[in-house]
Order: structure tokens, then sequence, then C-alpha cells
């Protein structure tokens, strides 16, 4: 352990965390432990937390007290309980408020990609399990409290938030470099900067970090930054980015899934796998009418959050997609995995047919551009109406040309025949206020 990292972790981290009521130090050894558990232990481990909240949940939170009567006796029996809408938490959000209090709540809002905030309460000792939960996970890319983080990420706009930020940057020894500040100048700057800061592993948006990776790449110094690791989290991790990102930094790229309003949800193992947090979470892939499909194929994810006490979570619909995995992972542990995570919701395109299109399939057509050595720097699609596509290109003249001719004949033959395609040259895809890059987009829907 370096001196900074003791520093940081012994004199700055742990007496925040320790004030905040958030000591995760015992949650966290427990969860070493119990990762390497058989998965029947672990299920019923998740039965008896499961059981305890609602029995917490029918007695003190409004909207459970229709729950069935306890105890339920296997997890299967969970999807006979109604789903939880997010226009349930944004409508009357109280009536999902415990009358026990709990200790030190805190509040956190999210969901600013979709415009439509949720706000979410969760008491000091939820948050020390979902904290324990997040550190594991770093475990597993060799990263440990203390170590230095570079974070590319958004920075607050409003002065409070700001300070905020910038408070909670100190306390865990990370560097934010932020979103809204990527053109070539500001990316020399950066570069400059980790270099005197030195982060032991970079965390943030895939774009942002495959952004600073392009930079470096066409300016021939690959290999000038060396963390341990790279972690990325929020936007979807294509093979083609972690390959680049690895090969630039000379590290293993580490996934993280999660949601704001529950927290990490799973993270990537040495072996690739998305292992799942069973202990603090139960996570079930679903078909449209909420009952479980089988192992291996696709649906939504459903979860259900153990360690939220003051505003229970019960069988919460995210609007994710994903797959769960039908093998164990070599490593040993005995977590569940999520074998594909596909996308959000709003991730998602639709043809007159009322087809599914991910955002990888329009990807996909853009690197098979680049493969043609045509060059797009930014891309982003946006649908406000079934058969209206409006395609946003960052590339030269020729270029935007070839790619428009080549997209809209891809477009009719793979996605609708139908469809009315809008092409508009630009400089750059404007940023979410969170910072997050959204390249596919459904337009006032």
């Amino acid at each position: 352990m370096s001196i900074n990292q003791w520093i940081f972790k012994y004199g700055v981290y742990y007496p925040v965390v320790l004030a905040r009521g958030e000591w995760l130090t015992g949650h966290l050894k427990e969860l070493m432990k119990s990762q390497y558990g058989a998965p029947e232990q672990l299920q019923l481990l998740q039965l008896n937390r499961l059981n305890t909240l609602i029995q917490h949940a029918k007695r003190t939170v409004p909207f459970y007290s229709n729950l069935p009567d306890l105890p339920l006796q296997s997890l299967g029996e969970l999807s006979q309980l109604p789903l939880l809408e997010k226009d349930d938490l944004r409508s009357d959000p109280a009536r999902l408020w415990s009358s026990v209090k709990g200790y030190m709540i805190r509040q956190k809002t999210t969901g600013g990609s979709t415009g439509a905030a949720v706000t979410i309460r969760k008491d000091c000792r939820g948050m020390a399990h979902e904290l324990a939960a997040t550190w594991r996970g770093y475990h597993w890319a060799g990263i440990n409290i203390g170590d230095k983080q570079a974070r590319f990420w958004g920075v607050p706009q409003q002065k409070k938030d700001y300070w905020r930020s910038r408070l909670i940057d100190l306390v865990t020894n990370r560097m934010r470099l932020s979103a809204f500040s990527f053109s070539d100048e500001d990316l020399a700057s950066y570069v400059k900067k980790l270099e005197a800061f030195k982060p032991v592993y970079f965390y943030g948006y895939v774009s942002m970090i495959k952004q600073l990776a392009d930079f470096l790449e066409r300016r021939g110094q690959t290999g000038t930054l060396t963390p341990k690791a790279v972690v990325t989290t929020s936007e979807v991790l294509l093979q083609q980015d972690r390959d680049q990102i690895s090969r630039v930094f000379g590290c293993k790229v580490y996934d993280e899934y999660g949601c704001g309003e529950v927290g990490t949800i799973a993270h990537e193992c040495e072996y690739g796998s998305m292992h799942i947090t069973a202990e603090n979470i139960i996570v079930e892939i679903v078909d449209e009418a909420g009952q479980p499909v089988a192992p291996g194929l696709p649906g939504e994810i459903v979860v259900t959050d153990l360690v939220n006490f003051s505003m229970p979570l019960i069988r919460y619909r995210i609007k994710d997609f994903a797959t769960m995995a039908t093998q164990p992972c070599p490593c040993g542990r005995g977590l569940p995995v999520l074998s594909n995570i596909h996308g959000r919701e709003y991730d998602m395109l639709l043809n007159s047919k009322g087809q599914k299109f991910h955002g990888e399939f329009f990807l996909y057509m853009v690197e098979e551009l680049k493969n043609r050595s045509v060059r797009i720097d930014a891309f982003q699609v946006g649908q406000d109406s079934e058969l209206n596509l409006i395609i946003r290109l960052g590339a030269g003249q020729d270029a935007f040309e070839e790619s428009c001719s080549y997209l809209e004949t891809e477009l009719h033959k793979r996605f609708d025949e139908r469809v009315i395609v809008h092409f508009e040259r630009v400089t750059k895809i404007e940023r979410e206020p969170s910072g997050k890059l959204r390249v596919i987009k459904r337009l006032g829907w």
C-alpha cells in the first residue's frame, strides 16, 4: 500500500463513511466470503432477506399493504407479486416510504437520461451495503479503497452541486475530467493532468474514455497513460471499444452495471463474467407479462432491492433488457451471471411492425462504414415516429455523402423499407445534462 493510498483510506475515506453511518467494512468482509458460496446457499440467503423485507413492507409501507402473507417458500413465488413501475415512484413516492424512519436517510435523484427524474430514499445501513458491493466489484479489478481514480464524468452546473461533487472527489481520491470539454486542446490538457496525477484506475462513461483513447492513438501516444484497470459504466460497452481502450492503455477493461435507484447490480470479474450482487439484489428476467423467462432467453430486467428498508423497491422495472447465463463462471464464484445486457428501453427503436432494434444494430452499420475507410467522428440516430429517423453525422463532406447513401440503403433493407431518413451533418453530438452520450434517442416519445 502506497503512502497516498494509506492516507486517503484511513485518514479521509474511513472517517467520512463512519461519520455518515455508512461503515462498510463488515459488509465487505461478508461479501468477500459469500461470493464463493454455492448458488443454493445464495438463493437461501436471498429468500430469507426477501421474506424479512416483505414482512417489513407489508407492515409499514402503504403501497405494499396488500402483499401476500408470509413466508414465501421459494424465490419462484416472487413472480406472483405485482410489478413496481417508475410512474409509481414519480406520481406518489410517499406511499412507498416506510413509517419506520430509519437512521440518517439519504435522498438521491436519478433518471436524467430520460428527462423524468425519480427520487429515492435509502438509510445509511442500505447505503453501506451498496458501497460494500461496489468495492467488492472493484477488488475483482485489483482496485482498493484509497487508490487514485481518474473519473470521466459530468460536472454539475449548479454551484451547490458542483462544490459537493468536488468534496466527494477529494474524499475518494479522484480527479474528475469533464464530459463537456472534449476538444483536442482539452484532451491534451487532460493527458498532462493524468500524467501528473498518476491514477491507479480510470472510471467513467465508455464514450468519454474512448474519446481519450482515440486522441492518444491519433497522436501515436499509445502507452502514454498506463492505469492498472479501466472500469466502464452507464453506456453499452461494444467489443471494438473494449479492444481499443485495452490496447491504448495497456490494461484490462472491467464493465459495471447498475442503476441509480438500487446502485450496483453487477460487476465484471477477471474472467469477463458480469456477476450479480445477489446478496443485495434479486434480478429476474421476465417477459412482457412479468413472468420469468427460461435462462438463456432475453427479457426485461426486474430488480428487488433487499437492503433498502426506507423505501422498498420490490419487483421494480428498470426498463433494461438482458439474458441470464446458463453456465457457471470459471472464476468459482457462485453469484449468478448476466450473459448479455442489451441496454435500456429508450436505447431501442421500433419499425412499423413493432420490432425492436437496439442501438448496436445502428452502431454496427457505422463500424461497417469505418471498415470501408469512411471516417465518421460522431454519430447519433433519433426517432420521432415509427417511420421517421433523424441521423446526425460528424464527418467530412465526402464521407458524409457516402455515409448517407450507404445508411439509407441499408436501413430500407434491414430496418424498414418504408422508413424516411433525414440526415444532418454536425460537428459534435451534444451530451445529456448528466454528461452521458446517447447515440440512440426516441424524440418526443
